[in-house]
This record gives structure tokens, C-alpha cells and sequence, in this order.
């Protein structure tokens, strides 16, 4: 009997990032960091002030083994 599993991919494009109101004291650079599904991904470095410009495309993707129906992906998602 053949198993069931469904794949979800997520892909978030982040042009900038803004804070109002935030200043950064830091002369460095800074990262953003995301985490989706359990799994990380950091966007590169940059001048550390706001609005961060990122241009960045992150891709997630995830194999659920057993999962027949999205709406019991969708239960799972909401508990991570």
C-alpha cells in the first residue's frame, strides 16, 4: 500500500525590514534569522539601521509523512 505524505513550501520575500521608533546603537552589521517550520535560515549581513533593506527570498519546505489531509497540517503548523 503506498504511503501518504504531503509537502508544503513556504517562500517569504522580505524586501525591508522596519522598527519606528527603534534605533540601533550598533556600527555594525546586522542579520535577520527566521525560523519556519522548525528550520533556520539568516539573510546576509547588513549596515545595521533602519529600514534594513534585505531583498532576500527564503524557501522552507517540509515532507509530512502520514498526513492525508492539509487540514491536519494546518493543526500541526498552528502548535509549532
Amino acid at each position: 500500500m503506498p504511503r501518504k505524505a504531503l509537502k508544503v513550501v513556504t517562500e517569504l520575500h522580505i524586501r525591508t525590514v522596519s522598527c519606528p521608533g527603534v534605533h540601533l546603537w550598533a556600527k555594525d552589521y546586522v542579520y535577520l534569522s527566521v525560523c519556519v517550520m522548525g528550520q533556520y535560515q539568516e539573510s546576509p549581513c547588513v549596515p545595521a539601521f533602519f529600514p534594513l533593506l534585505l531583498q532576500q527570498k527564503m524557501t522552507f519546505e517540509k515532507i509530512f509523512r502520514f498526513a492525508v489531509d492539509p487540514g491536519d497540517i494546518a493543526v500541526m503548523m498552528e502548535c509549532m
